[in-house]
């Protein structure tokens, strides 16, 4: 069986492949970054608000917990939408992460805030391609 008749068996086009793997490795990369530091998420921009900025990040790391759950989902998340198997599951599982990622670049810090849309434009696109495995939540079909 060559790759692309394995393609045919899942059921995808190849776009929606190639699109959940780069979305599902960008949020593997954010997700382990948090732990290792790899690099600064903001760049070298400084921002807007730090004061607003501090809090935010002071109350999340303060929590002990709250820091390591965000930064895991994203990774576990990207690694199921990713892997092709369970991209529905990861794009739900993403979901509150990303609401929250939107607000926190909507209130808190508007640098960023046209790649949280952009990140949010393809989601949405994902869940719109995988909609029929969505269904049985919504019906009772």
């Amino acid at each position: 069986m060559t790759d692309k008749e394995g393609l045919a068996k899942q059921g995808q086009p190849i776009w929606i492949l190639i699109l959940q793997g780069l979305y599902g490795g960008f949020f593997i990369l954010m997700g382990l970054n948090g732990f290792f530091h790899w690099f600064s998420p903001g760049g070298d921009q400084p921002p807007t608000n730090p004061e607003a900025t501090g809090a935010f990040w002071g109350g999340i790391t303060a929590s002990g917990y709250m820091s390591n759950l965000i930064f895991a989902t994203q990774a576990a998340s990207g690694l199921l939408i990713a892997s092709s198997r369970m991209s529905a599951f990861g794009l739900i599982l993403l979901s509150p992460v990303l609401v929250n990622i939107v607000g926190y670049h909507l209130y808190v810090e508007p640098n960023g805030l046209e790649m949280a849309f952009g990140l949010s434009a393809v989601h949405l696109v994902l869940a719109w391609c995988h909609r029929k495995s969505y269904q049985p939540l919504f019906c009772n079909c």
